[in-house]
């Protein structure tokens, strides 16, 4: 299913740096599964140099932005955690992440995020995600990734300009 339409005022960057095109919440896994289309991933992959047997791919720095937004997604979607709301989210690790293969430009990556833990400590909310990339049925990336969310005292969307 497409994104939800609302996400674009609860993202904390644009459109053009989700990276993903679609996402189905499965809730009651806590779990999610989103489709990067590697075809559309902008200037990074634009400004690659292939080299001989090493040929444009999927960037290590679009994949940790993935995992971003899936986190955000999740957040938002499933906890109740909007930015509209007050709620505003940041990595704190990266644990045990593995880029296992190359991505390939051309076939689409499933973006899986697992939600392992969920807590509050003195205010700040804390996630814990398994995070797995697979294209055409292998695993290229695979991490278990923290964030934390606070919540501030703004309700309601971004001014215009921001």
């Amino acid at each position: 299913m497409p994104i939800p339409n609302d996400f674009a005022e609860q993202a904390m960057y644009e459109p053009e740096a989700w990276y993903i095109q679609d996402v189905e919440f499965v809730p009651e896994e806590k779990r999610l599964v989103a489709v990067c289309d590697t075809t559309r991933l902008g200037p990074l992959v634009a400004a690659q140099r292939p080299w001989p047997g090493h040929e444009r791919h999927l960037p290590g720095a679009i994949i940790i932005q993935i995992t971003g937004t899936l986190g955000q997604l999740y957040a938002s979607y499933v906890l109740g955690m909007k930015a509209t709301d007050g709620w505003v989210g940041y990595g704190t690790h990266i644990h045990d992440a593995r880029f296992l293969k190359m991505g390939r430009i051309g076939p689409p990556v499933l973006c899986h995020a697992r939600l392992k833990m969920h807590r509050g400590v003195a205010g700040t909310m804390f996630t814990r995600f398994e995070i797995r990339f697979e294209q055409e049925g292998e695993e290229i990336y695979r991490s278990e990734q923290t964030a934390a969310w606070v919540r501030s005292d703004h309700r309601g969307t971004l001014p215009d300009g921001v």
